[in-house]
């Protein structure tokens, strides 16, 4: 049953201009912003080098095994964060659009069903978005680091798993807005408003406790800012490991996410 649902899925995208090129300009972007922020840093610390009273040390992004938080950390910014977003979105309101969710269940899909092809499209899309930064994080890694032995390339890849439960979520997220809202425009504008301005305002006023729990900060909390060799210099260090707390509200607000997009599903005419 889940080849079949994700084959349905598969075909319904193969000739959906849209989410091809949607999807070009993620990797594109994510390959730009790796392959091209070494090069823009090491001209800085080269500056900064030459004005500094203290020796400032070679300072590479892509050395195992900080690469993987440096790598998922870029990748894990809003505005990535966003495209495969807007794509799970534009492929559940194209199901209203369409009217094909009902044409679906005419030819013997159950509401569930429906909802589950969704959901495992979304896994499919994190996974696939977790490897392709897996790859260049490899790549990367081999070509700035001098020794190369399995416990340091392994070492800090547990943020793979992080940013794979940071597309998850978003784009659960997503899903679960495409299934109430049921028209793409305004789907669209309600996750982007609500991550990008409603969501840090709230932060920003809430209580110390409540923070964590907010699903879009318990998301970003994931993945902090790496702890680069730069800002050891200077006696300023950030979280180099992820938090329990963070992945256990991530998941939990994943599954919220899906339980309330089958609700919503189940309830509601098609």
């Amino acid at each position: 049953m889940i080849k079949k649902l994700l084959t349905i899925e598969m075909l319904k995208i193969g000739s959906y201009r849209l989410f091809w090129v949607l999807i070009f300009i993620l990797a594109a972007g994510l390959a730009a912003s790796f392959w091209g922020v070494e090069s823009i840093l090491q001209e800085a610390t080269d500056d900064a080098r030459h004005n500094s009273p203290i020796p400032i040390p070679d300072i590479s992004l892509y050395s195992f095994p900080g690469v993987w938080h440096n790598l998922t950390f870029m990748a894990g910014t809003r505005m990535f964060l966003l495209l495969p977003a807007f794509v799970i979105i534009l492929l559940v309101t194209n199901e209203y659009t369409f009217r094909t969710v009902r044409q679906n269940v005419i030819d013997g899909l159950s509401r569930d069903q429906i909802v589950s092809a969704k959901i495992m499209f979304v896994i499919l899309i994190a996974f696939s978005l977790t490897l392709y930064v897996a790859i260049n994080g490899l790549l990367l890694g081999m070509l700035h680091t001098p020794v190369q032995l399995w416990g340091t390339i392994l070492s800090k890849s547990w943020f793979l798993l992080a940013f794979f439960l940071e597309v998850l979520g978003f784009s659960m997220l997503a899903m679960m807005i495409g299934f109430l809202v049921q028209k793409s425009i305004f789907a669209l504008g309600i996750l982007f408003v609500y991550s990008v301005i409603g969501e840090p305002i709230a932060v920003h006023y809430s209580p110390e406790w409540l923070k964590p729990l907010l699903p879009v900060n318990a998301i970003a909390r994931l993945i902090e800012l790496p702890n680069s060799a730069m800002m050891k210099i200077f006696g300023i260090h950030f979280n180099e490991n992820i938090s329990i707390q963070d992945v256990l509200v991530t998941l939990f607000w994943s599954t919220a996410f899906c339980t309330i997009s089958i609700w919503v599903v189940r309830k509601r005419n098609l």
